[in-house]
C-alpha cells in the first residue's frame, strides 16, 4: 500500500511538473532602448506544435506604470494564428510576434527608460519541451524576423467597469468595434447620457457684424432646386456615409437660423414700411 501511494505522489508529481509555468526571462536596463526591445525566444515556429499563454510582469519607472501583459497564439500553416494580448496594468505597448529563423521572437516596439520585467510561460499538451523554455534572451535592436504580426489589444469587462485618473494612451478605445477610424472613442451602438458638452470654436456669430454677407433668399432657393439641400449643410448621402460631427453641425444650424433672423428683420420692415405707405 505504501509503495502503490509512492508510486501515485510520482505520477502526480510529474504531471503537475508538465505543467508548471516557466519563469524564461528577467529583464531591466538601466537606460533607455534605442530601437526596441527584442525577445528572442526558443520556440519553434513549427505549425500546432505549441498553445502559449506568455506573461510579462515589472514596473515602467519611465512611465511610471506597472507592466501586466498577456499574450497568446497559435502557429498553424505557416501563420500566426489566434493572436491577441491584454493588460491589466498601465502599459500598452505596440508588441509584435516574428518568425526569426524558425523560432519565435516577441518584439515590443518601444523605447522607455529604466524598465524591468519578467517573462513566464505556460504550455500543456502539445508535446513541449523543456528545452523550449530555456536560455531566451533581449536584444535592443529593431523587429527581426518575418510572418510579423501585431497583436491586438483585447479587454473584456462584466459589471461596473470605472477608471480612476487619467486615461493616457497613445491608443484609442472601441466599444463594440476594432475600427476607430482614428477617433479616440468609437462606439458601435446607442449612447445614452444626461450631458454631453462639446468644445467648439468659430462660433457663428458673425453673422451679425456689418461686413457679413448675407445669401439671398433667390441664391438660397436656387441652390435647394439644384443641390436638393441647403446651402452650407451637407446632404443626406453625405451624413449616411460620414455622420456628423455635433458641435460643428451645431454652428452650422445655428448659422442658418442667425441667417434666417436677419432676413426676418429685413421683411419686417419692409412689410412695415408698406403699411406706413398705404
Amino acid at each position: 500500500m505504501k509503495k502503490l501511494y509512492i508510486l501515485i505522489c510520482l505520477i502526480f508529481s510529474f504531471t503537475v511538473s508538465q505543467a508548471q509555468s516557466y519563469e524564461v526571462l528577467n529583464y531591466s536596463l538601466n537606460s533607455t532602448p534605442v530601437n526596441g526591445v527584442n525577445i528572442k525566444t526558443n520556440l519553434p515556429f513549427i505549425s500546432s506544435s505549441q498553445m502559449i499563454t506568455l506573461k510579462i510582469e515589472g514596473y515602467s519607472y519611465g512611465l511610471s506604470a506597472v507592466i501586466s501583459l498577456d499574450l497568446v497564439w497559435y502557429v498553424y500553416d505557416g501563420s500566426f494564428r489566434n493572436t491577441s494580448i491584454s493588460s491589466s496594468g498601465a502599459y500598452t505597448p505596440e508588441i509584435f510576434l516574428t518568425n526569426n529563423g524558425g523560432f519565435v521572437n516577441v518584439y515590443i516596439n518601444d523605447r522607455v527608460y529604466f524598465q524591468r520585467f519578467k517573462v513566464t510561460a505556460f504550455a500543456k499538451g502539445r508535446g513541449e519541451q523543456s528545452a523550449w523554455f530555456q536560455g531566451w534572451t533581449t536584444a535592443d535592436e529593431v523587429m527581426q524576423g518575418t510572418q510579423a504580426v501585431n497583436l491586438a489589444y483585447k479587454n473584456n469587462f462584466k459589471g461596473t467597469v470605472t477608471n480612476q485618473g487619467d486615461l493616457y494612451s497613445l491608443g484609442n478605445v472601441g466599444i463594440g468595434t476594432s475600427d476607430t477610424k482614428g477617433y479616440k472613442l468609437a462606439v458601435n451602438g446607442k449612447i445614452r447620457t444626461q450631458e454631453i458638452k462639446v468644445e467648439a470654436a468659430n462660433w457663428p456669430d458673425y453673422v451679425f457684424t456689418k461686413d457679413y454677407e448675407l445669401s439671398s433668399l433667390k441664391e438660397t432657393e436656387q441652390h435647394i432646386k439644384e443641390k436638393g439641400h441647403l446651402p452650407g449643410i451637407p446632404s443626406a448621402e453625405d451624413v449616411k456615409a460620414n455622420g456628423v460631427d455635433l458641435g460643428e453641425m451645431n454652428a452650422k444650424l445655428l448659422l442658418k437660423i442667425e441667417e434666417l433672423t436677419l432676413h426676418l428683420i429685413e421683411m419686417k420692415k419692409e412689410l412695415d414700411a408698406l403699411k406706413v405707405n398705404k
